[in-house]
């Protein structure tokens, strides 16, 4: 049996709408939420206008966050899962299809990147809270947009359900890690 391994620009459109698109706008709604209760949070400051000032240090907005969080996500992933060392030690080269098999050290650096590029963008945005929810789903937004690429040269549909499951654990696993380092950023403060 033989498996077209061609890219399919439809097939990854409709990924990224459905696997990227739809969930970063339900987030979007969610992070909006949050960055107006930490824009008006009382403790910031006793007088009015300081109120309203950005939580973190950092010079980056959300949406500026959310970006810079997208291509580092992006840039993980293609990475480091664009190629491949077998187990002889042989090399295969970046390219379309990417490889399927990784040894155990490449993929576990992949997470620690991918983790640490949404540390770095949370970082950077003027906002704790708000700013690593931004982060969190720009981070799983880009590394599933380069997974769906690798996805869309999948006949079988297989490589679908890899997209969604990395979709869903990057974004529990980033979001649960924003949240931590945001209650443990205000208590810093406190």
């Amino acid at each position: 049996m033989s498996v077209d391994s061609e890219f399919a620009l439809p097939q990854f459109l409709w990924m990224l709408l459905i696997f990227v698109g739809v969930p970063t706008m339900i987030s979007t709604g969610i992070i909006s939420s949050i960055w107006r209760s930490e824009r008006t949070r009382p403790e910031q400051s006793s007088n009015r206008s300081a109120a309203t000032q950005p939580a973190g240090g950092g010079p980056l907005g959300l949406w500026t966050t959310g970006l810079v969080a997208f291509l580092l996500g992006l840039l993980s992933c293609v990475g480091w899962l664009s190629w491949s060392v077998d187990y002889r030690g042989e090399f295969r080269r970046p390219g379309l299809p990417a490889p399927t098999q990784f040894p155990t050290w490449q993929v576990v650096a992949c997470g620690i990147t991918v983790i640490l590029a949404c540390f770095v963008a949370a970082h950077f945005s003027r906002w704790t809270t708000a700013g690593g929810f931004a982060a969190a789903v720009g981070t799983t937004a880009g590394f599933t947009t380069a997974f769906s690429v690798a996805a869309s040269t999948d006949a079988t549909g297989q490589a679908g359900v890899g997209v969604v499951l990395s979709a869903l654990g990057w974004g529990a696993c980033l979001s649960v890690l924003m949240l931590l380092r945001g209650i443990w950023v205000n208590r810093q403060r406190d």
